[in-house]
């Protein structure tokens, strides 16, 4: 009885302690949300990226375009207890960014959070000499060197990813009840938003929220119950 009844409480105390909370999210459809600082950014239609993704989560409508070297800033205030911090978006890499290297290579699309990089990896377009530091894990490349629209040319090819679906987006260590993520491509090669851009779509923050304080005395209450019944059937033995 006693290892049944803890078991339970274990059990349901994970599930509630590791259910992430949304704390924002936008899929660029209408007003700009006050939280974003766009820089340069603009809202503008999908084009060729439309459907790509899993379905309840794709491109489609208008995301968030911006230059290279233009920093988009998301700040986030009032959030509730918690240990954990996940981000999902999907990526849009368009036209000819060109990877690792020096000019005109040297690509990197790099987000922060609260000061601190969490992510910078170089990401490639144009020739197959090129190089791209971004290997994405299963299920986050949703295109790849396709011409999904805005500048189509021999070297200008388009790429989507699903960055939701890459693990290291997800339970990122963080308390405070204020965020701010900032995102840029930035390094030797960005260029002019005719040549080379980035955009994002259905952007979602959430939290893995510090376990309800109520709670314990339910376990405790519990705990009680399982000494008393142990006490019981020993005076009945």
């Amino acid at each position: 009885m006693k290892r049944l009844v803890i078991l339970f409480f274990a059990i349901s105390w994970s599930q509630f302690a590791t259910a992430n909370v949304v704390v924002f999210s936008t899929d660029f459809e209408g007003l700009l949300p006050s939280e974003i600082s766009p820089g340069t950014a603009t809202v503008v239609g999908v084009q060729g990226y439309s459907g790509l993704g899993m379905v309840g989560n794709q491109f489609g409508g208008s995301f968030l375009r911006s230059a290279t070297a233009n920093t988009v800033t998301l700040t986030l205030a009032n959030l509730p207890a918690h240990n954990f911090i996940s981000l999902g978006f999907l990526f849009a890499a368009i036209d000819s960014l060109d990877g690792t290297g020096t000019f005109p290579q040297g690509d990197f699309f790099s987000i922060s959070l609260d000061g601190t990089e969490i992510f910078s990896e170089s990401f490639a377009n144009a020739t197959d000499a090129q190089i791209q530091s971004y290997e994405p894990p299963v299920n986050v490349t949703l295109a790849r060197k396709a011409d999904l629209g805005f500048t189509v040319g021999s070297f200008f090819r388009d790429s989507a990813y699903d960055m939701g679906a890459d693990p290291q987006f997800q339970n990122i260590m963080h308390s405070a009840s204020t965020a701010e993520f900032e995102f840029v491509m930035e390094g030797e090669g960005v260029q002019s938003l005719t040549d080379e851009s980035w955009a994002i779509d259905n952007l979602v923050v959430s939290v893995s929220p510090v376990p309800v304080p109520a709670m314990l005395p339910l376990f405790v209450v519990a705990l009680g119950f399982c000494r008393f019944h142990q006490r019981t059937t020993l005076n009945l033995v």
